[in-house]
This record gives C-alpha cells, sequence and structure tokens, in this order.
C-alpha cells in the first residue's frame, strides 16, 4: 500500500520568469522551470529468510575432527533435502582448520578448531522453523539468523518509484498553481537513493518458538527523486 504523507515541503522550486538577448538584438528566450523533490513508499512482507549453522569441533586430532564436522556438514545437507530446499539455496563452505592459543602465562599452542559453515535460504517461515528445529535436534549449537528479503522486492521498488514521481508532480502543480501558472511536462528526472532497509530475524531453537513468537512484520521500500518540470 502507498503512504502519501500528511505534510510536504517543496525541497527546492526554481521558478526562472526571465528573458535574455544576445549582441545582435535576437531575443532568445529560456524555459520556465520548477524543480521538486518527491518521495515513494510502499510495504511488503518478508518471505525470503537466511539461516547459517557451524559445525564446529576443537582438539588434537585434526583429521578425526574433520571426518566429524564432515558429518554434520552431511547431516545439515540431508536435512535441507528433506524439507525440499532447492540445492542452490544451500551453501556449504570449506573447512577452516585455526589453532587455538592460551596465552597465560605464557603463549603455548593447545590444540586446533575445525568448523564449516553452510547456509541456508529458505521460502516461507514454515520451512524456516522446521530448519531451525531440525538443526537444533543435530545437537549444533552455532546457528545464527541472517536476514530476510521480499522475493518481489524489483516490483515493490518500482511502484515506489512511481509514487515518488507522483508525489513530486503533486507538488509541483500545487507551485505552479500558486504562481498563477500552468505545469508542463517533466524535462529531467533524477533518482536520489532507494532504500530497502533488511531486518535481521532473532535466533530461534525450536519451530513451535518461531511459529509462535516471530512476526515478519512489514518492511517499508522507498524511493526519492528530484523532478525538473516545465511551466506555461
Amino acid at each position: 500500500m502507498r503512504n502519501k504523507p500528511a505534510l510536504f515541503v517543496v525541497a527546492l522550486a526554481v521558478l526562472g520568469l526571465s528573458a535574455c538577448g544576445t549582441d545582435s538584438g535576437t531575443a532568445t528566450g529560456e524555459r520556465d522551470t520548477i524543480t521538486v523533490s518527491g518521495e515513494g513508499k510502499v510495504s511488503g512482507q518478508p518471505d525470503i529468510f537466511n539461516l547459517q549453522a557451524t559445525a564446529r569441533e576443537t582438539g588434537d586430532d585434526i583429521a578425526t575432527m574433520k571426518d566429524r564436522v564432515d558429518d554434520q556438514v552431511k547431516a545439515m545437507l540431508d536435512l535441507a533435502d528433506s524439507l525440499d530446499i532447492e540445492e542452490q539455496d544451500v551453501t556449504a563452505t570449506d573447512i577452516r582448520v585455526t589453532p587455538q592459543w592460551q596465552y597465560q602465562p605464557e603463549r603455548k599452542l593447545i590444540g586446533h578448531e575445525v568448523a564449516r559453515e553452510v547456509r541456508f535460504q529458505v521460502k516461507g517461515i514454515e520451512v524456516y522453523a522446521e530448519l531451525a528445529d531440525g538443526l537444533t535436534r543435530l545437537g549444533l549449537k552455532d546457528i545464527s539468523p541472517a536476514g530476510t528479503d521480499i522475493s518481489n522486492a524489483a516490483e515493490l521498488n518500482q511502484q515506489a518509484l512511481e509514487a515518488a514521481v507522483e508525489d513530486a508532480r503533486a507538488k509541483a502543480e500545487i507551485v505552479a498553481k500558486a504562481a498563477d501558472r500552468k505545469l508542463g511536462p517533466a524535462i529531467t528526472i533524477n533518482v536520489q537513493s532507494q532504500s530497502h532497509p533488511v531486518p535481521m530475524m532473532r535466533a530461534a531453537m525450536a519451530k513451535d518458538a518461531v511459529q509462535e513468537s516471530y512476526r515478519p512484520g512489514e518492511q517499508d521500500l522507498s524511493a526519492q527523486v528530484m523532478v525538473t518540470f516545465q511551466l506555461r
């Protein structure tokens, strides 16, 4: 739904009513114009959810830890398959081995950490809930949300742009009417910015907890433009 601000301010209005002549006496008139800003906002509900889980082991036997981590990653991939999460929406990183140091009373190597990350992108809060619950049941302790998105964001951004141009035209119409002029066509349109805030989902450790306590809500997608109109 488009949000129309109750109050607005014309950010910049330039009304040129001048003519200039050349040295030869030939008159050349510059077009009278008015430049105004416009803003448009539309709302959308997130329906794409990202989640990241890390399989990690610490100790001295790197080979054994690697096997355990690989087994955990395989279990995560099997879980994704069981939930019909498409293969291109699951990314498993390569293995990472990090030395673990003790610094007190002196610097000393005390072991290694072996880890791999798996990132999931799922469609729908229900699938997200089942995924979070399944990862918890696998015994994974490092599970974190990685943001949300809106599947039709491109369409909503276009609507926000259209609303911004309409807002600019409405402002220009008011100023032109006050100056006893008529508004002509748009001469230039500059897109100032478009914003699409992406809130982070909170961590959830159980399916019922997600479905009962998490609500994606709505996100505002906004656009700002600067438009120059001809005056008649």
